[in-house]
């Protein structure tokens, strides 16, 4: 017998094959109604998955957005105290221009300290920093801070009539209230 001869007569007879395919032995039917529950599983975990990241991915924007913002206050905190710093040996030299004591210097040096006075009062205006006025002012917490009080007859409570240190404020915000006194209104002397 040749090579080819053996090879035929070991091949099924086409006959002999069943008439359905073989895929269908391998079909089950139970699993046919288990595919499309493990389908909707697999899809409601996905959703949920995609709910976690896109939740954990909007904590991410968040966080850094307050890490941006807090360093930028801290940074602000920290320009405002190195100024407010400066602020003191610029109202002592305030002090020190408007004292008696300076009638006989010469007019050179006064010009000089005048104009770096002149000088500090601008730089701190150009980093934002500004001194404001109280003087007739009604009296605020915010802004002020009373050391004195003094009754008078004359004129409304509560409104600063002298400023013993000057305020200031930074982009708006008051760094530093002013030291004042305030007026308080004469104590009523029929009630007493």
């Amino acid at each position: 017998m040749s090579n080819t001869e053996d090879k035929s007569s070991q091949l099924p007879n086409p006959e002999d094959l069943p008439s359905e395919p073989v895929m269908a032995e391998l079909s089950d039917t139970s699993g046919s109604e288990s595919a499309p529950d493990e389908l909707s599983e697999a899809l409601r975990e996905k959703d949920q998955f995609k709910r976690l990241a896109q939740r954990a991915q909007a904590d991410l924007v968040n966080y850094r957005r307050r890490i941006e913002t807090e360093q930028q206050s801290a940074l602000i905190r920290n320009q405002q105290r190195i100024v407010l710093r400066f602020v003191d040996v610029i109202d002592q030299l305030t002090v020190a221009l408007k004292s008696d004591s300076l009638d006989g210097v010469e007019t050179g040096w006064l010009e000089g300290l005048n104009a770096i006075h002149k000088k500090f009062l601008s730089e701190l205006s150009f980093e934002g920093f500004e001194k404001f006025d109280s003087l007739g002012e009604e009296f605020d917490p915010r802004k002020h801070e009373a050391l004195l009080s003094s009754i008078t007859a004359d004129s409304v409570p509560n409104i600063v009539i002298a400023e013993l240190r000057p305020g200031y404020t930074h982009n708006g915000e008051v760094v530093r209230p002013a030291q004042v006194e305030i007026s308080v209104a004469e104590p009523d002397k029929s009630s007493g």
